[in-house]
Parts: structure tokens; sequence; C-alpha cells
């Protein structure tokens, strides 16, 4: 049995100090690729490799004094590895953790664990037969295959905290809304989920019970937006140098891909056929990044400018083939455009300028074949172009204050005028009106947020007195389908709301909180 364990303690010793090597050679930090100053970097190598070169010679010039010098390598391998250890720990979770401090901390501590072998071995001659070789071959690749293990750990599992969704609850449950969460944002509804984003990462409720049904969190980073895009909810971490992605099974919560980009802070996410799209927004806003939804493969990024200087995002919109971005541009005057993306390679397809005489800037919202740019406050203009050429097609007024696109390419305008508050639908195409309904008693309240889901459509006005109440209708004929006030435990100034066919959720948060109240109809 001693031969078997010799073999194997000279083998851990050979691994760990190839691996000790690679380690300092490889960088510490992922965000600037930085490596341990060179004094520590000595003395690593001085308790690590070298001492153990240095006891490896010496037992075979001294075989008497085999054990005490194996113990002797191995308290120095001991010290290597609180060494590493410690200066591992001092690397910024937001840098990114990269493979050489683990890789070193993992080579020491399998060194060590070698020269402990030695020791209870004591000295004597190696196997000779085959069997016992394949026995230490087995141990080496135990132990290749365990470092493996926590190494990633230390890169990732200690900052994740994750979870995947079991069985639904059964149906029919009486759960009273609103429900606080740990929240910042509304992510969406899919299926019989309602996905919240919180600081930490997200978690998924369950419509019928409020309880969390997955949860996808970490300790390292803040996140900096969400989205759901095609039954995958994509959540982008900020790090130093850039974003983290990590993309979501939005049923389960398994993670379906996790990767860092260079970029500058994120503000949304959208899909565009199979492509995700991360852009900032506002002043400055940096490049644009479009990943593959499936693999997470970077497939191109963006800089919004024209003549030379930097432009501002105001708004984006997707169909499956094209990307828009609505762009404020100031290098010669201020110059409102509308560029179209082709979505899988980010080529420039088209671009549709405008000058408006008001501060407001400009919208852009998609109908599944092509987009409609929305222009001026007073009066308002409304514009169709083909997705694909951007051709510009008919012209319309906006009938209301507030657009939301529908499944089925029409354009919803909510209008809280005092003469008659009206819900009107617009064929973008023709700029015709395919039914108009008046809303009784809304004429003082005011719109703040819309979606549309299949055939139906869901509106939240605030009341004079600030209280919130869903309106819905069909979007077929503007039927009435929903009319409920929302409980709001404060002002609510923020307030979202996502649909399915089946369920409207609506969030409502104060300015900076870190929670928010879901209500489910």
């Amino acid at each position: 049995m001693n031969p078997v364990i010799r073999g194997a303690g000279l083998l851990a010793i050979a691994l760990g100090t190839i691996a000790v090597i690679a380690g300092l050679v490889l960088p510490w930090t992922i965000a600037g690729s930085r490596h341990p100053d060179l004094v520590t970097v000595a003395g690593i190598v001085f308790l690590g490799p070298l001492i153990s070169g240095l006891c490896v010679a010496y037992t075979r010039a001294e075989p008497r004094r085999f054990r005490l010098t194996a113990a002797v390598a191995a308290v120095a391998g001991l010290a290597a590895t609180l060494v590493a250890v410690g200066l591992a720990r001092l690397v910024e979770p937001s840098a990114g953790v990269g493979l050489g401090g683990p890789v070193t901390v993992a080579g020491a501590a399998a060194a060590a664990l070698g020269w402990v072998l030695l020791t209870a071995s004591g000295p004597g001659a190696l196997p000779s037969a085959t069997r016992p070789w394949l026995a230490i071959a087995a141990a080496g690749v135990v132990l290749v295959i365990v470092a493996g293990f926590g190494v990633d750990y230390a890169r990732e599992g200690r900052f994740v905290d994750s979870t995947t969704a079991g069985d639904p609850p059964p149906a029919g449950g009486d759960q009273t809304w609103p429900l606080p969460y740990v929240g910042v944002q509304l992510v969406g509804v899919h299926d019989q989920l309602a996905i919240v984003r919180a600081e930490d990462g997200v978690r998924a409720v369950w419509l019928s019970s409020g309880a969390v049904a997955w949860r996808y969190l970490r300790s390292d980073l803040p996140t900096q937006t969400a989205g759901l895009v095609d039954g995958t909810v994509v959540v982008v971490f900020g790090t130093d140098d850039g974003v983290l992605v990590a993309a979501l099974d939005a049923g389960s919560g398994q993670v379906r891909f996790s990767g860092r980009y260079t970029s500058g802070k994120m503000a949304s996410v959208h899909g565009a056929g199979k492509t995700v799209v991360l852009a900032s927004a506002g002043i400055g806003a940096g490049d644009l990044l479009a990943i593959d939804a499936t693999t997470g493969t970077l497939l191109w990024r963006w800089t919004p400018a024209r003549n030379g200087g930097p432009c501002d995002v105001t708004d984006l919109a997707t169909t499956a083939e094209t990307v828009a971005v609505a762009l404020r541009c100031r290098a010669q005057g201020v110059d409102d455009v509308a560029v179209g993306l082709t979505a899988t390679t980010g080529a420039e397809r088209w671009s549709w300028h405008t000058v408006q005489r008001s501060a407001t800037e400009l919208r852009v919202h998609s109908t599944g074949d092509g987009f409609v740019t929305i222009t001026g406050t007073s009066p308002r203009r409304a514009v169709f172009m083909d997705a694909v050429t951007g051709t510009v097609g008919t012209r319309h007024d906006p009938a209301g204050a507030l657009a939301v696109a529908t499944p089925s390419g029409l354009l919803l305008y909510a209008e809280p005028s005092g003469e008659r508050a009206h819900l009107t639908a617009v064929d973008p195409h023709t700029g015709t009106v395919k039914w108009d309904v008046g809303l009784p008693g809304l004429g003082s309240h005011q719109p703040l947020t819309a979606t549309t889901t299949a055939d139906k459509a869901y509106v939240v006005w605030r009341t004079p007195d600030g209280r919130l109440r869903l309106i819905g209708a069909r979007t077929t004929d503007g039927s009435a389908t929903e009319d409920r006030t929302i409980t709001c435990p404060t002002r609510c100034p923020e307030v979202s709301v996502a649909a399915t066919p089946a369920h409207a959720v609506v969030t409502t948060r104060e300015d900076k909180a870190t929670e928010l109240y879901l209500s489910v109809t």
C-alpha cells in the first residue's frame, strides 16, 4: 500500500507545482488582467515549488531524514496555500475573479497534500506493477476534478445563490394582493410567473400564491437592468469594465449561459428574433451590444454617433429582423434620428431624420413589420416606416398622450382629454382609426403606462387623488374587460404593468426604494 501512497503523493506534488506556476502566470482579475506584486509571487514560489524541488533533491541524498524533510515541505506548502488564499481574497469581486488566484491556491494545496502523503508513506521504491499505477492515475484524476470544482466555486459558485422552480401550487388559491417583494423592476410575466429584478438579482413569483418559485442572486455584483426575451430572463450585472449577463429559463430558473462583456452601463434589454440587444440610455449613451440569445456569443456592438460626435439614445424598439434606435445628436445642431440596424449583424439599414421645434425626444414603437416614430408635443406627428427598408409610409396624428403597440400591429392611444377621455386603435399602415371608445369619468385621470397581450390591452391611470386604476380592453373592438382600483400602500410614484392572456400584473414602488408591491388580477 505504501508504494501506491508514495506514488500518489509524488503525482500530487507534480500537479500542484505545475498548477502554482500556471496560476502565477494567469491573470488574477478579469478586468485589467492584473497579477500579484513580484514580492508576493516570489514568496509563493519560494514556499511552494522551490522548497518542494529542494526537498525532493535532499530526500534522494539523505533518505534517512525522508519523513522530516517531507514534513518541512508540507508545512511550507501549507504556508504557500495560506498566502495564496489571503491574496486571492483581496481581489474585488466587481473586477472578476480570474483563473490565476484559484488555480494557485489549488496547486499549492495539492502540493502540500502530496507531501503529507509522502510523510505518511515514508521512504521506499515506487510501484513496479501496472495495477498500482492505475490506482495512482485514478487518484490524480480525482484530484484534478476536485480542484476544478474548487476553482469554479471560488470564481462563481460562492457568489451565486440560485434555485430552480418546482411544481406550481394548486390552482384556486385566495391570495390577497398587493404583496411586498425585494425589487426595483417588474421584468415581465411568463406563463404563471411574474419576474422581479432586485439589486442583487431576480426572483420569479407564482401568480397563484405569491410564493417565490425560483431565484438567481449574486452577492458580488449589482444588477443594472433585466428583460424577458422569448422565454428567457436576461439579467445584466455591472462589473468594473462592463457587464456580466446571465440568461435564465423563465419557467424554471435554470441558467442557460453567463458571460462578461466590455461595455458601459446598460439601461434596457430587448429581443430581436434570436438576438438580445443591450442598450444604454440618455446623454452620452455607450455602445449597444447584441448577443446570441442561445449561446451568449457577442454578435456585434454599435456606437450611437453622427457627424463625428456621440448621440443620446432616447428610445429603442425591435422586430425580428431590425433594431430601431432613436437618437438625439448635437454635433451639428440638434438632430433627431431613427436608425435601423440589422438584428444579426448590426449593419445600418436605413436612417430617418426629423427636425423638432420642441424639447420632446423622438420615440419609436414596433408594429411587427414596421416602426412608428412619434415626434413633437402640440401637434404630435406619427410616421410609419418599413422595418427592413425604412421606406416612409402613412403619417397620422396620434390620438392620445400614451401609445402602445399590439401584437396584431395596431397602435393604441390613451387620451385623458377633459372633453372626452378615450382609447383609440389606429392602423399605422394606413392611418385609419379601427375603433374609438370613450372612457367616461377618466377625464381628470392621467395614463401612466400600458401593455398588450394576445387580444387584450391594459392601461394604468392615476386618479386626481393619487390612486391607481387599471382599465382593460379588447384590442379587437375596444370593449371593456377590466376596471379595478389597484391598492397602493404609499404614493406609488413608479408604476409598471405586464400581462399574459390570463393575468395582469401591476407593481408600484417608491422613489429609490428597494422594495416594490405586486398586484395580480
